[in-house]
């Protein structure tokens, strides 16, 4: 069955700190003419980014509770769960569409679409955690062991790899059990006031992309995966994450420097279509800068690992 885009929630959620980012994805999915309702959780935002962010069609706003202090990334399932649409899409506020992305959202009844990690990334992700005589494209067995005695449910994993979860399709109402058991589960196994990493801990340190980990590999009904996912396939329009610190209406870095013209070209839309924010654009998107920002950008590592630094030392 095919969905149409009324008919798939697009969903985010951040702090009032990356509020900008999401007005530039819904800017790059507005000017992609993609016709999404777009709903975004939105926790201590100000007015003015509330009314930025309504100013685009099809857009509602659902306030997260700021008694919660878990790192809002960890209120995924929560939003998800408010959409009134057959398809359920999350999508990371920090990145764009790179066009209509509507044929890439699509997701059958009951399956889920969500990209699967490579191998190399596997390699990375738990060389720490890993025993010498394990196989390096495989999660370690002491996550493993974790994931399973956590969830309790099946007693062999169901893949040997794990997810991104900056991009995840569901079809309701079938997963939304599955939907209950991530947020349920984030309660149980992280702590009340955890942060975007986890620090010290071997099996959730992903935060909600680990618990949603656990379950997609352990879980007895967690939704079966499409045939193929292609929301990142580079000759199709795709979605653009920056993933990697400074974000680009910070600093642009040596991987986002790439995409500059791109969202130049929505920030540039949205000015001239009447989406402006109420606060002046940052000099990174303005394309005069964009000899300065192919400067700066050798120096965003450091600058990156610094503000990390610092925002430990000044909790």
């Amino acid at each position: 069955m095919t969905c149409t885009p009324e008919n798939n929630t697009i969903v985010s959620a951040c702090d009032n700190g990356y509020a900008i980012g999401v007005w530039l994805l819904i800017a790059s999915i507005r000017k992609s003419g993609m016709r999404h309702p777009i709903l975004i959780g939105a926790y201590n935002w100000t007015d003015e980014w509330k009314n930025d962010i309504l100013k685009f069609p099809g857009v509602s706003i659902s306030d997260l509770p700021i008694t919660d202090k878990r790192s809002v990334t960890c209120s995924k399932p929560e939003i998800m769960l408010q959409a009134q649409t057959d398809v359920v899409t999350w999508i990371d506020c920090d990145g764009i569409v790179s066009g209509d992305m509507t044929d890439a959202l699509q997701c059958p009844d009951g399956m889920i679409n969500i990209r699967p990690k490579t191998t190399s990334e596997i390699q990375e992700l738990y060389r720490k955690s890993r025993l010498p005589n394990e196989d390096p494209d495989m999660i370690p067995s002491k996550v493993l062991n974790i994931w399973q005695k956590d969830v309790g449910g099946l007693e062999t994993p169901r893949y040997n790899h794990g997810f991104g979860a900056c991009l995840i399709g569901l079809s309701l109402p079938r997963n939304r059990p599955f939907l209950e058991k991530w947020k349920e589960q984030m309660f149980k196994v992280l702590p009340e006031d955890v942060s975007l990493v986890h620090d010290g801990s071997v099996a959730y340190f992903q935060t909600d992309e680990s618990v949603l980990n656990s379950l997609m590999l352990f879980q007895p009904n967690a939704p079966e995966l499409i045939p193929l996912y292609t929301a990142d396939l580079l000759d199709r329009p795709h979605y653009i994450h920056f993933g990697y610190n400074p974000k680009p209406w910070i600093m642009w870095n040596g991987y986002s420097l790439k995409h500059f013209d791109k969202v130049v070209d929505v920030v540039e839309w949205a000015v001239e279509n009447g989406y402006a924010p109420h606060c002046e654009l940052p000099y990174t998107f303005k394309r005069s800068n964009k000899r300065l920002c192919s400067l700066l950008a050798p120096l965003s590592k450091p600058i990156a690992k610094f503000r990390k630094y610092k925002r430990k030392w000044f909790k």
